[in-house]
Parts: structure tokens; sequence; C-alpha cells
């Protein structure tokens, strides 16, 4: 594509390739560009084949070498799907080297200890916690020191295929998938019960026990069934899944308290105290607004960079409306505009050598001095969309004035869009004892006050009947 555009800006006049195979096996695509390469006075060679783009019957033979050339990619896609299915028939290990625990060495499966260590841990943990799901998980591995191989934590869709994959169990595994359309590269997936699935420990050998891969996939079947079950629910409020009780190891559930006379109020209880109504950790429910509360002033710390944020999205903004496409094309056209000065100079240097006549010299020197006319014509244009744009200058400052002022409104974090920031900003909030260990969407950990004393807060907020409508919160005591 970068040589079609520098043929478009006239930086050739002749593209050279070995045979038409590598130039595309495609005839569509062939005779596409080469189409589009002539309408910019480009030919193209084709050496093996003798084939010029520029003569008369150039694209009847380009298009009958293009044909052979597709025929042979058809060819080499049946060829390659046999051998896959002759592969599978001797039980060859296929695919590609990148599996966790394993190396292929001809056709078969060798553990790498190191990385079966990390395979260990994970049937292990998942298997024998029930409360862990994968990205509880995901997080327990970094913390142990396991990494992908981009330094990142393993992610929880691939620690998913870890567990679904029964090679780990010494299960010889293919016919996963086929490619129907050898143009396209489209490829079917096929379900597990049409997979070629049978134990061979000798071509891959177990890492770990059946039973504890067995136990591993009922538990993934039985959370993927459930979760597709409440799929509904999750998500419902703002706080919905981001409360989580380290000492039951269990979330909240939002709860609405009724009083006679007075507004209803919602409270997050513990799960585990709410259906046992065993009070053995020190904060079992947590108020609503106390939370928004201390969630304010902690994304408040955030708005410093409110100005630094505006900036950009003006920048943004200026960038797009000021004309970025006139630049481009300006651009382009100097571009084309030295290409032929050059070009110009250069048939002088020509005609100095004897290489062309006075009276050739006289008609290429036309035929380029109307195209830098041209150029020129279409530069004097563009400034001219300058001036104009210039004295719209004043009326866009005052627009991004405006502007300015709704985006700095819109960053500053107020009770009617603070849901907006808990969903973008908050990852999990963990009652710790009787500690709040709030885990931002960054993996920033910001400890906040003691649940105890939270509550206390709260109860005496019940109580008060002054003047004082609003109660501050000191962020390393949270008393009063």
């Amino acid at each position: 594509m970068k040589m079609v555009e520098d043929a478009k800006c006239k930086k050739f006049d002749l593209i050279i390739a070995k045979e038409v195979s590598r130039f595309s096996r495609d005839t569509i695509d062939s005779l596409l560009y080469t189409r589009k390469l002539l309408e910019y006075n480009v030919c193209v060679y084709f050496l093996s084949d003798n084939i010029i783009t520029a003569s008369n019957d150039g694209e009847l033979r380009l298009t009958i070498m293009s044909s052979m050339a597709q025929d042979e990619v058809r060819k080499i896609s049946e060829r390659t799907k046999f051998g896959f299915k002759r592969a599978l028939e001797k039980g060859t290990v296929l695919g590609t080297d990148n599996i966790w625990g394993y190396k292929k060495d001809k056709g078969k499966l060798v553990i790498d200890e190191k990385e079966a260590e990390l395979i260990k841990d994970i049937f292990e943990i998942y298997a024998n916690d029930k409360k862990i799901g994968l990205k509880k998980l995901s997080i327990l591995l970094k913390e142990k020191g396991y990494y992908n191989h981009n330094g990142n934590a393993i992610h929880q869709n691939t620690l998913k295929r870890i567990i679904q994959n029964p090679k780990y169990k010494g299960y010889y595994t293919g016919g996963l998938s086929t490619v129907v359309d050898y143009r396209s590269k489209k490829r079917n997936f096929y379900s597990p019960e049409e997979w070629k699935i049978y134990k061979d420990y000798e071509k891959v050998p177990p890492i770990i026990t059946e039973e504890l891969w067995e136990k591993a996939n009922k538990k993934l079947w039985e959370r993927s069934k459930n979760s597709k079950g409440n799929r509904k629910y999750e998500n419902k409020y703002d706080l919905s899944g981001k409360l989580y009780c380290e000492n039951h190891q269990c979330g909240f559930v939002r709860k609405i308290r009724h009083y006679k006379g007075k507004q209803d109020e919602i409270y997050w209880y513990c799960k585990d105290f709410h259906t046992s109504g065993k009070k053995n950790c020190i904060l079992a429910s947590l108020k609503q607004q106390d939370l928004y509360n201390i969630l304010t002033d902690v994304f408040k710390t955030y708005e410093i960079y409110k100005e630094e944020i505006c900036r950009e999205l003006l920048t943004f903004y200026n960038d797009i409306s000021n004309t970025s496409e006139d630049k481009e094309r300006e651009e382009k056209l100097q571009n084309e505009l030295k290409v032929l000065e050059a070009r110009k100079d250069k048939l002088l240097d020509l005609a100095l050598e004897g290489i062309f006549s006075k009276e050739d010299l006289a008609n290429k020197k036309l035929v380029i001095d109307k195209e830098i006319e041209q150029i020129n014509a279409k530069l004097k244009n563009l400034e001219s969309r300058k001036s104009k744009i210039k004295l719209e200058a004043e009326e866009q400052k005052k627009y991004s004035e405006t502007l300015k002022v709704n985006i700095l409104k819109e960053l500053e974090i107020k009770k009617d869009n603070l849901e907006n920031y808990i969903e973008e900003l908050l990852d999990k909030i963990i009652i710790v004892r009787d500690e709040l260990k709030i885990i931002l969407a960054g993996g920033k950990i910001i400890n906040y006050g003691t649940s105890q004393k939270l509550n206390e807060i709260s109860r005496l907020k019940q109580k008060q009947k002054t003047d004082y409508k609003k109660l501050q919160l000191c962020h390393s005591h949270a008393h009063g």
C-alpha cells in the first residue's frame, strides 16, 4: 500500500516483480492494483512471465497467470489439509510451540519443568479453593510471581483455556478447527464432542492427574452455569460486586431500611452475616451514603488532573477542526512539486548529454510545466482557504472557551455523576478487620480509616439534631 501511495505521488515510473505470484496470488487483486497503478502512469513488469502491464495484451496475460497463481494457492491449501489429516491419524502433535508447561519436539510434547509448576499451582488452587474464581486466581498468581510472556498478570481467559485443555491430563487433542475458505482464511471451530481426544502418555506426558483435571473442570462448568443464570443481576447497582468481606471471604448484599416518617436509607450487609446472623466481623453493614462520602473524598484527589485532561481534549479538538486534511493535502502537493522540479532538471541533464533532441526536450518540458501549473493552482486555493479560516479564528476561540468550561464542569466530581466515577475508577473495596482497603482501577490501594469508627460516625450523625448538616471525615483517623 505504501508502494501504491508512492506511485500516486509520482516517485517512480516502473515496478519490477520476479513473477505474478510475488505481486499477488489473487486474480482480482492483481487486476485491481495494476489498473490503479496505470492510472498513476506506473506500469508493472513481471520478469519470469515477461509481462508488462502497459502493453496491449498485458492484462489478458496477467489474468491468465494470476488465475494459475490463485489455483496454486488452492492446491497448497488442499495439500496442507491432507497433511493435517495424516498427522492426526498418526497422532502427531500439531499447533504452535506456544503452550504453557510444554515444549514441542518432533511431533511430541516434552514437559517444561519450570512452567509445569505454574500449571500445577493453577489446577491445585482453583480445584481445591471453593471461593476462588478466575479473576482472583489471576491476582493470586501475580502475587506469587507468575506472569505471562509479556510480563503482565495472566489473564483469566488464558487461565480458563489452560483449565479446559485435556493435554494437561495426558490426552492427545486434535481436530479442533479447519480452514473452510483458502482465500479468506475463514476457519470453522468444532465443538469439543467433535475433537479427536484419547489418552496418550507417550506423546503427551501428563502434568496433573485426571482426577484433579476433572475436579477443576467440574467447578469451572458449575460457576459458568451459575454466572449465566444470574447474569441479569450482575452490576445492577453501582457498588454491586465491589464490596468484599475478607473475614468471611464473601461479598455484600444491598438492603433498604424503612423508617416511619423518615426517608429510606440504603445499607450494604456482609452476605455471611445477612444469611446467618452471626456478627463475628467488626463491620457487618455499611451505610451507602457513608461509602459515597469516602469515595467522593478519594476521587476528588484526581481533580488535580482536570486542567491537564481538559488541555488534551481541546488540543485533540483543535487538531481535528483546524483543517488537518488541508495540511495533509498541502504536504502532498509540495512533494509532487518537488518531484516534478527534479524531473525537469533531469530532462535538462539528458538533453545536455545528447540523449534527447531539443524538440523532445521542449515537448516533455511543456508537459511537466503544465502539471506544475496545475499543482500551483491547487496550492493557491488552499492558501485562500487558510485566509478564510483566519477570519473565523476569533469565533473559534470563543467556542473553545465555552467548550473548556463545559469539559471542566463535566470532570468535576459531584453527587449526580459519582456513580459513573465508581464504575470507571473503583475496582473493589475490601473490608479488612476494621479498615477499608480501597483498590482503584489502576491498581492503587488506599487504606481508609477504621470501619468501627465509621459506624460510630454513622450512628452519631443519626442522633445529631444541630444545624451542622455536613460531616467531614478526617482521612487519617476517620473522626468527625
